[in-house]
């Protein structure tokens, strides 16, 4: 398969599904290879600007910092509300006889 030229009769004679499956794992390695040049330059830039690369990764902006006593008092709700919900008793549903 590999150095073919696109006209080679063993391209033409491939199933379609097999050339849309073989094109997609091209297409997801040409990503990674994108990806890890992004993530080479961002590791790169880092040295001379972290605060830029900072900013073009969105490192910092959306997240929560809490502290230990937060994370237990929400970690209490959380089982508290799941005991309240398994504890409900359910309503029974009526059978109903198809005529």
């Amino acid at each position: 398969m590999f150095r073919q030229f696109p006209d080679s009769q063993i391209l033409e004679d491939i199933d379609p599904i097999m050339k849309l499956w073989m094109f997609h794992n091209w297409w997801a390695d040409q990503l990674d290879k994108a990806e890890l040049a992004k993530n080479t330059a961002y590791l790169i830039g880092s040295f001379w600007n972290p605060e830029a690369v900072k900013q073009l990764t969105g490192e910092g902006s959306n997240q929560y910092m809490s502290s230990d006593k937060e994370f237990e008092e929400t970690w209490k709700m959380v089982q508290e509300s799941k005991k309240v919900e398994t504890e409900a008793p359910r309503k029974k549903r009526k059978k109903r006889l198809k005529e």
